[in-house]
């Protein structure tokens, strides 16, 4: 299994996109709609465990400001107005044979 990580910078009050594309061996990886996919965002600090965000189009936490988009090669996480309290790493998961996983990283600076 490959893992694919990327880091993403925004500034607080803008919109950020976690995007996760996969690809197989020669190609991209396409989608098909018996694969499972969900986004976590892992805890660190004071926080006890990760959060499960979203298994394919459905979100599972309420927050107006996420958005799920799926398509046959890419499923993207956006985060509307995002706020210092978004910043950390963010796991995308599908369930391929063998499995796969993207990590992003996201930075938020101040609004200056």
């Amino acid at each position: 299994m490959e893992a694919l990580q990327t880091n993403v910078t925004v500034i607080s009050g803008q919109k950020a996109k976690l995007a996760c594309i996969f690809s197989s061996i020669n190609h991209e990886l396409s989608l098909s709609s018996s694969h499972q996919l969900i986004w976590i965002r892992q805890s660190y600090g004071s926080h006890n465990g990760d959060s499960i965000l979203a298994h394919n189009q459905d979100l599972l936490i309420t927050d107006y400001r996420l958005n799920i988009q799926r398509t046959d090669h890419d499923y993207s996480l956006t985060i509307t107005n995002v706020n210092i309290d978004d910043e950390g790493i963010y796991t995308c998961e599908v369930n391929t044979q063998p499995p796969q996983k993207a990590f992003v990283h996201l930075y938020v600076q101040a609004f200056l």
